[in-house]
């Protein structure tokens, strides 16, 4: 794939895309002032090299909980540990989204979309594998607010080489922090699939859609929008934003470093979140209840010095009570998808009902450390 260059035109368009409230390219023609030629830039510029459009959703208004939960291991099992939750990754039924573990640490960092009905349920999976010698503890961290996930900046990533610019220490541009309203709102199995079918693609068509459901092209228009759009209204609307997905693709450096931050403040929380926005390369930002700010980052390794400097200079101005950086490389970062949602977030509720199988993550470790043990 050939890398691209964002002119004024489509960084326009980029911008349409990440502020409408409905996906369809007349509504981003309109919004970007492009008017017809909106739908001819997209082809040239992002169909055509493969870049697709996705819907962020907005897990709070389905009753997912959105956790970190950070894991410590005896070094023996570590491994058995990370190849378990690697293949629960692609499971029907969970809800791991995402995990990472750092380079000579016996520590797992997964993040997970929780149902608030069986959360209770879910975390008690941990204390079994606690009792079972395989884990030695672990830490619930949940998050007030889902994480927003953004385009990579141009101005610190050269799309017309593929690789990262050098002193380049600016912030994401056109980046804000928004705070979202909690309220679940009643939603059905349609919904969902309709929601799926949006973060894969948010251009799939209205007729592509009623076939892949089986249904008519006036029912999916019906529960699209006034079940998963809300009637347009934001605080309803189960989708949260689009992004173009400059990730999936591959367009990082092989030098990419990625940087999970936590930040416990003894300060202002709200000042401390706005900090931790403006850092270069941050690219998903969230805060936890407690008051505290988690945040990823993807750096190239000559700016990672920069990172920690500008982090180091916001502990001594915000009186931080803990901050913490874990670094590991980007092959070593187990990524689904694009990190937004299970893959199987419309068969994990059936019957009004989320699915949920108790011993889960119990046999499936157990599994592994058994493989292990054998070789």
């Amino acid at each position: 794939m050939d890398f691209i260059t964002l002119d004024e035109k489509i960084r326009k368009l980029i911008a349409a895309i990440e502020t409408t409230s409905e996906f369809n390219l007349d509504n981003i023609g309109t919004e970007s002032g492009l008017g017809e030629d909106a739908a001819a830039l997209y082809k040239a510029y992002f169909a055509a090299r493969g870049l697709v459009t996705r819907a962020t959703i907005n897990f709070f208004r389905i009753g997912l909980q959105d956790t970190l939960i950070f894991i410590h291991g005896k070094y023996p099992f570590m491994r058995a540990l990370n190849e378990a939750f690697e293949d629960l990754l692609s499971l029907p039924g969970s809800y791991l989204v995402s995990l990472g573990r750092p380079l000579g640490q016996s520590l797992l960092i997964t993040r997970h979309l929780i149902p608030k009905g069986i959360f209770e349920d879910y975390i008690d999976e941990f204390d079994k594998l606690i009792d079972k010698g395989i884990i030695t503890s672990y830490e619930v961290m949940e998050s007030a607010w889902p994480a927003e996930r953004y385009s990579l900046d141009p101005s610190v990533f050269d799309y017309t080489t593929g690789s990262w610019k050098r002193g380049s220490y600016s912030s994401l541009t056109e980046r804000e922090v928004i705070k979202v309203d909690s309220a679940p709102v009643p939603f059905d199995d349609v919904d969902l699939k309709i929601l799926t079918m949006l973060k894969k693609s948010a251009a799939t068509s209205l007729r592509g859609m009623a076939v892949a459901m089986g249904l008519s092209v006036d029912d999916v228009i019906f529960h699209l929008k006034e079940h998963v759009l809300g009637k347009g209204d934001p605080k309803r609307s189960m989708v949260k934003k689009y992004y173009v997905d400059f990730i999936e693709p591959g367009l990082f450096a092989s030098n990419t470093m990625v940087v999970s931050l936590i930040a416990e403040p003894s300060g202002n929380p709200d000042e401390l979140l706005k900090r931790v926005a403006a850092i270069p390369y941050a690219l998903a930002i969230w805060q936890g209840k407690d008051g505290g700010v988690y945040a990823s980052l993807y750096a190239p390794l000559e700016a990672t010095y920069a990172i920690f400097h500008e982090i180091g200079n916001m502990g001594l101005d915000l009186k931080l009570k803990d901050l913490t950086g874990y670094i590991a490389p980007w092959y070593y970062w187990n990524i689904l998808g694009s990190l937004r949602s299970p893959a199987s977030l419309d068969r994990n509720y059936r019957g009004g009902n989320w699915v949920f199988e108790k011993e889960w993550l119990v046999d499936l470790v157990d599994n592994k450390v058994k493989q292990y043990a054998g070789e």
